[in-house]
């Protein structure tokens, strides 16, 4: 855990994993955050996905947290949630506007509280438009809507695999980044912001190029396969003689291309006219790259790994996730941390920020549903009768 965020108490009323990853983010940060739960399942995300190694669903987005389970359709649990929102610098959420309103958690209500509380709100459409109070999903919102699919699937019969959570995760950080650019600006003028975040705006911003080239009735990149690449034949994916895939990106060829073609053993290339410059290649780029296939084909992935070893130009062998964990680089740099749970010790994916170039380090791990729960109320002032008796009443767990 980094110390950035040291102080920063952060409520979390969200569910599934777009909101909760922010909190999962800000956690590493050094924020101390609450996840506030259902009395009865919690975070749906607790059984959703239970079934998998280590509940890897609920572990990424909610390690690091503290969990207290509370009745909010009742009156006393509302009261609950008011002393915790008194005592809070940012309360973050993914409910929808009319359950803000009715849980008193719209930032009119909050502000009513805690004058200075920020409110981060994940939304599938945004917060204006006629689908403001819709839900969403990231593969509707963002994957769909955003035009990346589309982009994606190109000239295939049918869309390619989603990724599992993919856009939630992104947008998560960027509601995390968000949270952090508000508090900053309230540290520095006393203001506390609203941030919104929603789904589609993160899809759109990863297809920026794209959605900028259509205002202008064009495509920056347009889809293509891989015997028409669109920057050049040297842009490109091959495919090794075990099926593996190998990709090299040589933005600038004519600074590697007589490299490449003495590594592939291929010299003979150099000075064809057919390849010779980077207007050569361009305008027979099909027989450029089935040349490059047949060249390919030869060899296994190991032995392209080896060919390439030292070049100077981006490549990377396609990796499986079993091997992405063993990756040297993500060694090396802590890209995946451990929970720092005693009877379960697992590895998580660390976040994408690291802070004086330092590994995260351990984290603690993801609450059980309402582990937390008598040491917040005691922390805010809350009596062990008191406790008991909302606990007895079923307010909280």
């Amino acid at each position: 855990m980094y110390e950035v965020l040291n102080g920063v108490r952060i409520l979390e009323l969200a569910a599934w994993t777009f909101v909760p990853a922010c909190g999962g983010i800000c956690a590493d940060w050094g924020a101390d955050v609450i996840k506030i739960e259902p009395v009865e399942g919690g975070d749906p995300q607790r059984y959703r996905f239970a079934n998998q190694p280590g509940n890897v669903m609920m572990d990424l987005p909610n390690r690091g947290k503290r969990s207290i389970a509370l009745d909010l359709r009742s009156p006393d649990g509302r009261a609950v949630l008011a002393d915790l929102v008194r005592d809070a610098d940012v309360l973050t959420t993914s409910y929808l506007p009319a359950a803000r309103r009715r849980l008193g958690i719209d930032v009119d209500q909050l502000r009513a509280i805690n004058p200075k509380i920020i409110v981060a709100c994940g939304s599938g459409q945004g917060s204006h438009g006629p689908e403001a109070a819709a839900g969403g999903y990231d593969m509707t919102s963002a994957w769909a809507r955003s035009g990346m699919c589309h982009h994606m699937t190109g000239n295939a019969s049918e869309p390619p695999p989603f990724p599992p959570a993919m856009l939630d995760l992104q947008s998560g950080f960027a509601l995390a980044a968000g949270v952090a650019g508000a508090l900053f600006r309230r540290e520095r003028s006393g203001i506390p912001s609203v941030v919104d975040v929603s789904l589609l705006s993160t899809g759109m911003w990863m297809m920026g190029p794209n959605i900028m080239a259509a205002v202008h009735g064009t495509e920056t990149l347009p889809t293509s396969g891989r015997l028409s690449p669109p920057i050049n034949p040297v842009c490109n994916s091959y495919r090794a003689r075990d099926g593996r895939w190998f990709y090299m990106i040589l933005l600038e060829s004519e600074r590697y291309w007589a490299d490449l073609c003495t590594r592939l053993g291929r010299s003979d290339l150099i000075d064809d006219p057919r390849y010779a410059t980077p207007a050569a290649r361009d305008k027979n780029k099909t027989a450029c790259v089935l040349e490059l296939d047949a060249i390919f084909a030869r060899h296994t992935l190991d032995e392209l790994t080896e060919i390439f070893d030292g070049m100077p130009g981006p490549w990377a062998k396609v990796q499986n996730f079993s091997e992405v964990i063993v990756d040297p680089q993500v060694v090396e740099n802590g890209y995946i941390a451990w929970l720092d749970d005693p009877d379960n010790p697992r590895p998580v994916v660390s976040g994408p920020v690291q802070f004086d170039r330092n590994p995260v380090g351990a984290i603690a791990p993801t609450p059980e549903l309402g582990e937390d729960t008598e040491e917040i109320l005691r922390a805010i002032g809350y009596a062990a009768d008191r406790i008991d008796g909302l606990r007895t009443r079923g307010v909280v767990r």
